[in-house]
């Protein structure tokens, strides 16, 4: 998909692929900070410097998360307001996980 992409897409279909591959980044990021917060709390053995460090890592992650789908439906609504066609949804983003996936197999 992104091979044909590059070589037939227009200038947005292009910017919106890589802004679904933002959101689709910025989610595997948040969610493994969440992991690596919560493994970290889980091991902190009562000492509070670890665990305000593992619940600050936790709760940044889920901020962080937020505003990458608030930025998401910000640029949906802007190209909307706009009336820019821009094809960005999320079948687009699922499609587009599911092709890095078969990729890698």
């Amino acid at each position: 998909m992104l091979r044909e992409l590059l070589e037939n897409g227009s200038i947005i279909e292009i910017v919106a692929t890589f802004v679904a591959l933002g959101l689709i980044i910025a989610t595997i990021l948040s969610l493994v900070y969440i992991i690596v917060g919560g493994i970290s709390f889980i091991l902190s053995a009562g000492n509070e410097d670890k665990i305000k460090r593992s619940v600050q890592t936790i709760r940044f992650a889920i901020i962080g998360l937020f505003v990458s789908f608030i930025a998401f439906f910000v640029v949906r609504f802007i190209t909307v307001l706009l009336d820019i066609p821009f094809e960005l949804t999320f079948s687009m983003v699922i499609d587009l996980v599911r092709d890095i996936f078969d990729a890698l197999q």
